[in-house]
């Protein structure tokens, strides 16, 4: 009985009260930490961070209150400046909370190097095929006295190529191309030079030729 009296007491009520009042106040001050922790409803526009440097971009983030971080490199774009941001995430215009960390891709500085496909011996139509489908270009064509309509050198700059020869990406590679309008016997037999190219065949070439007639 004195137990149920005590609940119903005056002292209880007020020390009852007061605890409430108490808990009340602690879970307001600790809201209010954490949205001052968190940076509640508190957003900022993410710029366009496109083609700009690191440095650049670091520092128009920092006004913003925000990070940057690379995360890689893409192959040579020649439309962005070396080293330049290329992609990034979150997007230009995003809303995002104070403190968030940016990711960017740089752009290289020079087209990464690919193997030189095995197109000597071989038609013009799979050559050429050969050479897009490595992210390279075709560039000039020159066609001279030959039996066989078929890839007799290739050549990058200065440069001649063979198979798994190492060119940049997206490089303009020449071709010199047999018109298939001469026999071997007449090709063996002129000894003349067309465009100071020798009208005897590449050792390559020859091997191929020889595969093809089965000798």
């Amino acid at each position: 009985m004195d137990f149920f009296k005590f609940l119903f007491s005056k002292i209880f009520l007020k020390n009852l009260i007061a605890a409430i009042i108490i808990l009340v106040v602690i879970i307001f001050a600790l809201n209010l930490y954490l949205d001052s922790y968190t940076h509640h409803n508190e957003y900022h526009l993410v710029p366009d961070l496109t083609n700009k440097s690191y440095e650049e971009a670091k520092k128009i983030l920092e006004k913003r209150k925000m990070k940057i971080v690379i995360i890689d490199t893409v192959d040579y774009n020649p439309e962005f400046k070396k080293f330049a941001i290329v992609e990034q995430n979150p997007r230009k215009n995003d809303k995002v909370k104070v403190g968030r960390k940016i990711y960017v891709k740089l752009n290289n500085n020079k087209y990464a190097l690919v193997s030189f496909p095995d197109i000597i011996g071989k038609s013009r139509r799979q050559a050429l095929s050969l050479i897009k489908s490595s992210g390279l270009k075709v560039g000039k064509i020159t066609t001279r006295p030959y039996f066989a309509e078929i890839v007799l050198k290739a050549y990058h700059k200065r440069d001649t190529l063979k198979h798994g020869s190492k060119v940049p990406k997206n490089s303009v590679i020449n071709l010199i191309i047999g018109d298939g309008k001469r026999a071997v016997e007449e090709e063996e037999n002129n000894g003349q030079k067309d465009t100071g190219e020798s009208q005897q065949p590449d050792e390559d070439i020859q091997k191929t030729i020889n595969n093809v007639i089965g000798n």
